[in-house]
């Protein structure tokens, strides 16, 4: 018997996302002042030059307190997203309306990945996975992803089927041979769709999470 268990879903989410931008933006303009004021009365008049490199030192520098205010963000301001597993449904529970899948009917189970060919922000560089999970039942569906190094998540895509979406620009191997753990990997366009759908209403939660729900929830 499953014990409920309830999982977090974008936790950073568009409102903390908007709000870190802003502690970003501010941070960036208050430091800027404040070497207008010291170079001014330090150094007098300062070449165009010395600005514009004061910009990019301050803009690199104004991203730590960014970090800072977005973990404090992320738990003063609570993602209203989750997803919730019992013994009789797997249940998504969103603002306008929950998703629920019962476990007493058939359920399909999609698993695939990618590897990040770009860093995405501060917290996803190139060269990670994301790895993604979809939960289909009669039309309804509860899809999830993360984000983790090849090392993190080594474990799990050795023992759980992904097939690895290459990139359109990727012409490298054989694309029906998989990496260990992988089905295969390609351009399938069944895995198109579900990456579509992926990018279009899938939630973020974190790889402790993401390896939890598809080792507990139905396949």
């Amino acid at each position: 018997m499953i014990a409920t268990r309830t999982f977090t879903v974008d936790r950073l989410h568009g409102r903390v996302r908007l709000a870190t931008l802003a502690v970003w933006v501010v941070s960036w303009v208050v430091l800027l002042a404040l070497g207008a004021v010291v170079a001014q009365v330090v150094f007098g008049d300062q070449s165009p030059f010395f600005w514009l490199v004061w910009a990019v030192i301050t803009l690199w520098v104004s991203q730590f307190p960014s970090r800072w205010a977005e973990t404090r963000l992320a738990e003063a301001w609570p993602s209203p997203r989750r997803i919730a597993l019992t013994a009789e449904s797997l249940v998504l529970h969103n603002s306008d309306g929950d998703v629920t899948l019962t476990l007493d009917k058939p359920i399909q189970r999609t698993t695939w990945c990618f590897k990040i060919q770009r860093q995405r922000g501060a917290h996803v560089p190139a060269g990670n996975y994301c790895l993604a999970a979809r939960w289909a039942q009669s039309g309804r569906e509860i899809v999830v992803y993360c984000f983790a190094s090849p090392d993190e998540s080594q474990g799990l895509r050795a023992d759980v089927s992904f097939y690895e979406l290459l990139s359109s620009r990727d012409r490298s191997g054989n694309p029906t041979a998989g990496a260990p753990g992988s089905a295969a990997r390609g351009r399938s366009d069944l895995y198109l769709a579900a990456e579509a759908g992926r990018y279009e209403h899938g939630g973020e939660v974190s790889y402790p999470d993401f390896a939890a729900l598809v080792q507990l929830a139905p396949h």
